[in-house]
């Protein structure tokens, strides 16, 4: 593994484009643009006022807003200031929002673009309506970051329990945009949708990696985008660099008008769920797409992306992880400190000098799954299932915690899974259990996409899952639905199906009948 290479911070990246490219389109949304230039100047301007109302580097700044210019430029602020980043979404309940706060430690709550979110009494929270005013100030630029210095705070999903605060790098963040910019070819002249929500891991990418290439971030329309909207404006927007979820985009092929074509289109990287080879046939074939189709993996644990796969020819069922970015090394255990031979299901650990510094708040969680070694690499145990192939690509099996025993039979929900996406009346599936009345064996349900010229689940299907799986792996329930819902993938890149068996759609049986305590001072006025 190479030791890593200093290079300049994010704000850094951004800022020289600022100085080349100062007229150029940073930010767009519709008619509306941002020049460089612009973006400069109100998020130097915020940065200014953040530090004049007593904010240091270092300090955690939670900042709300929905996808907007006011975003771009309050992040562009808070990194500006060498601060941490909390990035939190406008849907949050109130009680999600306070708990992420108080788990980061945020001195500082910045609620911008009229956002009107609900904050407890005891709480002052600077607010800024509309930061497109805000007056230029001079500006006490911060040494660079150390190697090790946080930047922000992203949260697991929470599946397997309460969301985990991770502390992330600057160092770690500032190597992965370069090393995207040059394998994807980012240019001036890209232009790259903002679709992920605020809070996830990939929204920081698609945000940075525009800004820190001169290329242009598109931002949609205010408000939800409907998945019968999404192809359409992309379109509109001439997007050339995509990133989306397997179950987004298949929602999105489903909805989509009849004819619509993505001409500006040239690379779309995948992450978040297993990538299937139907869906990127679909894909493909519905929008008449020929340009570069990417799938990558790595958990937020690990600074975003560690494992990176150009679909080059397709692989039956779900597509190669790929292998291990630069500065990092990826391999399968069988048990701990035993490596797998080839073929050899085991949990997949992650190796690598751009790690992030853990679980806030978690020192035990954080011992058992993280290796902080001297000279700056970390190894992560990703609870995650795969294998590397004789080519030394590693595929993706599951989750450790996804193994169930019915019968006696022990297996994992994430085959179950895979065997019913292989069936060619299925387009996606989710697989759920429950416990078991009066002591008896969990109950397994199947939420199953079928494709387009089916209305109800094969009477066959039963039949041909027992030629891959164990009788007691075979789902006695099976509920139809039109699509899995977004919130099906967690931090980690998997899917969570932890759902209430009866509340996805229409149930058939087998047979195909229907049946903190933060204080935030007031900075802006």
């Amino acid at each position: 593994m190479s030791a890593a290479r200093s290079c300049p911070s994010v704000a850094e990246q951004i800022l020289s484009w600022c100085a080349q490219t100062p007229d150029a389109p940073a930010v767009v949304q519709d008619s509306h643009c941002w020049t460089y230039r612009e973006l400069e100047r109100v998020a130097v301007s915020l940065a200014a006022r953040l530090e004049q109302a007593g904010v240091q580097p270092g300090q955690v700044v939670a900042v709300t807003a929905r996808r907007s210019f006011s975003l771009v430029a309050a992040w562009m602020a808070v990194l500006l200031r060498r601060c941490v980043l909390l990035p939190l979404d406008s849907s949050l309940t109130p009680a999600m929002r306070e708990s992420m706060i108080a788990q980061s430690g945020a001195q500082f709550d910045l609620i911008i673009g009229g956002v009107d979110v609900a904050v407890r009494s005891d709480a002052s929270v600077a607010r800024l309506s509309e930061v497109l005013q805000a007056p230029a100030t001079d500006l006490t630029v911060p040494p660079p970051p150390g190697p090790d210095e946080p930047a922000y705070v992203l949260f697991t999903s929470g599946s397997a329990g309460t969301p985990k605060a991770i502390l992330g790098r600057h160092r770690s963040l500032a190597a992965l945009l370069p090393w995207l910019r040059s394998t994807l070819k980012i240019t001036p002249a890209d232009r790259i949708p903002h679709l992920a929500e605020v809070g996830r891991d990939m929204a920081l990418l698609e945000v940075l990696l525009p800004l820190s290439s001169g290329a242009s971030l598109c931002l949609p329309p205010p408000g939800r985008l409907a998945p019968a909207d999404a192809l359409p404006w992309l379109a509109r927007a001439e997007a050339t660099v995509l990133h989306a979820v397997p179950t987004v985009a298949r929602a999105w092929l489903r909805a989509a008008p009849d004819g619509i074509r993505l001409p500006k289109l040239r690379s779309v990287q995948f992450s978040g769920e297993p990538l299937m080879d139907t869906l990127i046939s679909r894909w493909r074939h519905q929008i008449d797409y020929r340009g570069e189709v990417v799938n990558h993996y790595g958990p937020t644990e690990t600074t975003l992306i560690r494992c990176w796969h150009p679909v080059t020819s397709l692989t039956p069922g779900a597509q190669p992880l790929g292998r291990a970015l630069p500065g990092s090394e990826v391999w399968v255990e069988q048990s701990v400190g035993v490596r797998a031979p080839v073929g050899t299901v085991g949990e997949i650990v992650i190796r690598t000098i751009h790690g992030t510094s853990g679980y806030l708040g978690a020192d035990a969680e954080t011992a058992s799954q993280f290796t902080f070694e001297p000279e700056g690499e970390v190894t992560y145990r990703t609870g995650d299932l795969g294998a590397v192939d004789e080519n030394g690509l590693i595929h993706f099996h599951g989750r450790l915690d996804d193994q169930v025993t019915v019968h006696g039979v022990r297996f994992h929900l994430h085959g179950v899974k895979a065997a019913l996406e292989a069936q060619p009346e299925v387009e996606q599936a989710a697989v759920t259990t429950a416990p078991g009345l009066n002591g008896r064996p969990p109950r397994l349900t199947a939420h199953v996409v079928l494709t387009p010229d089916r209305s109800q689940v094969p009477r066959k299907l039963r039949a041909a899952l027992l030629d891959h799986l164990p009788s007691a792996a075979v789902p006695g329930r099976f509920v139809v639905v039109e699509a899995l819902p977004n919130s099906t993938t967690n931090a980690a890149g998997n899917t969570d199906d932890q759902g209430e068996a009866g509340t996805l759609g229409t149930s058939l049986d087998p047979r195909g009948t229907q049946p903190a305590g933060h204080r935030c001072k007031d900075i802006l006025g």
